[in-house]
């Protein structure tokens, strides 16, 4: 596992409330999640107090800066490390995070896919640049990056739920019931559950029809 993988752990795990949001809402086959959300969640994991700072690597301390008092301290020592020899995967991945979150999107892909080139099995930067992929309809690679970072870890299981919507706003009807089916067992709670075993009998429905 590498360092921002034990900075950030959960990172697959969407929160229930912007689920819930995604399932109930009449537009939700048309507004896939902001990709910050994720971003803001994985910041969240990062420790802020009961740790000392010398216990921390680089990117650690770095990211606490970002989120502190200093945030372009951070920024640029994030830059410093991106741009060591060898790089630090690292740096480049919460740079293109952080690129989301000012809302410099071509520079946060960018950034991932630096991440790639360098190391091209790393699910974080996959499913970053799959998020990017839904948010600007590029739906056929979101795709294909959510069903990569599935297939490696199941901790990425909301991939298949994201799937299955960019299937079912393609028209792909199968494939959208097919990756519902694949996510429900890992659906956080009774009220999704409920609601994703609703989608999957309307498209069966519409399969069988």
């Amino acid at each position: 596992m590498n360092k921002s993988a034990s900075i950030v752990g959960g990172i697959a795990v969407v929160s229930a409330v912007a689920m819930a949001f995604m399932l109930f809402s009449d537009d939700a086959a048309e507004m896939p999640l902001d990709s910050s959300d994720v971003t803001r969640q994985s910041e969240e994991s990062v420790p802020t107090s009961g740790i000392f700072e010398e216990d921390l690597d680089p990117v650690e301390q770095a990211i606490l800066q970002v989120s502190g008092e200093n945030p372009m301290e951070g920024i640029l020592a994030l830059r410093t490390l991106a741009n060591a020899e060898p790089p630090n995967v690292d740096a480049i991945l919460w740079l293109g995070k952080f690129s989301i979150q000012s809302g410099q999107m071509d520079k946060a892909r960018e950034r991932f896919d630096s991440v790639l080139e360098l190391q091209p099995d790393h699910l974080e930067a996959t499913w970053e640049l799959a998020m990017l992929d839904m948010e600007e309809g590029q739906l056929d690679r979101a795709v294909a990056g959510f069903e990569t970072c599935y297939g490696a870890d199941e901790a990425y299981a909301n991939g298949m739920f994201f799937a299955g919507r960019c299937y079912r706003m393609m028209g792909n009807t199968r494939g959208a019931a097919e990756s519902f089916k694949q996510y429900l067992a890992f659906a956080p709670d009774s009220i999704v559950y409920s609601k994703v075993s609703e989608y999957i009998t309307e498209l069966e429905a519409e399969l069988n029809g």
